[in-house]
């Protein structure tokens, strides 16, 4: 099934204060119709709504419906390019205020919970070196991308683990 503006309720234009992003990248017929498809949150612990209107990628947070990411794309011959990438700057929104980290955040999010490639997640300059990559990852995106089959198994002490990073994440901030 594929994400349309009505598969989630809680969702917010992106607003006045953005930034426009340094990307350049084209999508195969084949990529471009599993972008369309979107990603509907399953769980709570999914992070992302991302859905297609009008040729336009919209990157929403799910609890909270903010959009973080619009991507404009445009057809030229058998692929699609990258026209116009947005991100949302709002302080109350959205708190990353780095662009170079976004354009990769963005590329990320899209080829791992989209296209589901393997590729590596961009770890920012202030996230400590302490925190393990899966951490980050569960911090960043949830659970797991829309092409899995199986769920993340989680136990009691992968919990206990996360927690303790992450408050001495929190207490180094």
């Amino acid at each position: 099934m594929s994400a349309t503006r009505q598969s989630w309720s809680n969702l917010q234009p992106l607003p006045v204060q953005r930034s426009t992003l340094s990307l350049q990248r084209e999508f195969t017929e084949p990529e471009y119709e599993r972008l369309s498809k979107g990603l509907i949150p399953t769980q709570m612990e999914d992070k992302w709504f991302i859905f297609m209107e009008d040729n336009i990628l919209y990157l929403h947070r799910s609890w909270t419906g903010y959009c973080i990411y619009q991507l404009s794309l445009t057809r030229a011959d058998s692929t699609y390019a990258i026209r116009n990438a947005l991100v949302n700057r709002d302080p109350n929104q959205y708190t990353w205020v780095d662009d170079r980290h976004d354009e990769k955040l963005l590329m990320f999010l899209i080829d791992y919970l989209l296209l589901g490639k393997h590729s590596p997640l961009p770890m920012a300059t202030n996230v400590p070196a302490g925190i393990a990559t899966e951490l980050h990852l569960q911090h960043v995106i949830g659970t797991g991308r829309s092409t899995e089959t199986t769920p993340k198994e989680i136990t009691l002490l992968k919990i206990f683990r996360w927690l303790w990073h992450w408050l001495l994440f929190l207490i180094r901030r």
